[in-house]
């Protein structure tokens, strides 16, 4: 006797209450988009989104800090790359849990 139910993956919801989903995209607004990999780390944990996912997150954003250190920043672009990464990283923290359903 197997079901298919048995091998199916486990992937767990990502947020239990909406307000979650609030504190998220705002954690990651506030914190310039700095918090953005720990965070996606969590979601990778709970198999939400691929382990790469917080792997690009980080080298963009602190790849982007540690050059801008190094070369110098003189046009600022690095505001630039973060400014935009933070808006990618709070619309994607927002949409992680919509295809979600209950019951399935």
């Amino acid at each position: 006797m197997s079901s298919s139910h048995l091998n199916a993956p486990i992937q767990a919801r990502m947020h239990a209450k909406p307000l979650h989903k609030v504190l998220w995209v705002v954690a990651i607004v506030v914190s310039a988009g700095l918090l953005t990999p720990p965070l996606f780390f969590i979601a990778a944990k709970k198999r939400v989104v691929s382990m790469a996912v917080p792997v690009i997150y980080a080298v963009i954003i602190y790849g982007s800090v540690i050059v801008a250190t190094i070369l110098g920043n003189s046009k600022n672009w690095e505001g630039l790359v973060l400014a935009i990464t933070m808006i990618v990283a709070a619309v994607h923290a927002a949409i992680l849990d919509t295809e979600w359903k209950p019951g399935w």
